[in-house]
């Protein structure tokens, strides 16, 4: 039997029902419960598909891509990434769009990946420059950082890691030592 027609929601569950669902789907995540995440994550998605909630359906569909790459089932954390994806970028939700590239680039780093990994950290930073959000993005930077690492790109990784320092809001003292500190050998080989 298909994923699809093994989580049918009932005709009876509403809008508010579903997001119930997303809700528990996300506990269940926490908890590490992950198949229970994932029925409950399938039921809400069908509800939302059912009545064409394209937001709901892409922010569904980036939490089960999440949780497939928890449990190391590629295939379908792709599918799922791929289509939120696609649909936040129909929808022009930039903010979730970087989310969901952000979850993409740690997907392939959790695979060792990292070439592809690189790319979707690097594109999702972009994003969150663009929607302002900075905390965000240094979040996305500081993983980027560690990926040009093990892409043995230590120049790459440490100017990665100190635009990540910029754009980090509430920088502690010790943060602003290492902004400089990291900011010194960048100047000198520009």
């Amino acid at each position: 039997m298909a994923d699809q027609d093994r989580h049918q929601p009932p005709a009876d569950i509403g809008l508010d029902e579903a997001k119930h669902l997303l809700d528990q789907g996300r506990l269940y995540y926490g908890q590490g419960e992950y198949n229970e995440a994932l029925s409950c994550l399938h039921l809400a998605y069908d509800r939302y598909r059912a009545d064409g909630e394209q937001a709901q359906i892409a922010e569904v569909a980036n939490d089960l891509g999440v949780v497939y790459t928890v449990m190391r089932r590629w295939g379908e954390a792709e599918k799922w990434l791929d289509q939120a994806e696609q649909i936040f970028g129909q929808i022009g939700d930039l903010a979730s769009e970087a989310q969901t590239l952000g979850n993409r680039g740690s997907m392939y780093r959790a695979r060792g990946h990292w070439k592809e990994a690189a790319a979707s950290l690097k594109l999702s930073a972009d994003r969150f420059r663009v929607v302002g959000d900075g905390e965000q993005r240094a979040i996305t930077l500081k993983s980027l950082s560690i990926v040009r690492l093990r892409q043995l790109r230590p120049l790459l990784a440490l100017s990665a890691y100190h635009s990540a320092l910029e754009c980090q809001p509430d920088l502690s003292w010790f943060q602003k030592l290492l902004k400089a500190l990291f900011g010194l050998p960048l100047r000198v080989l520009k």
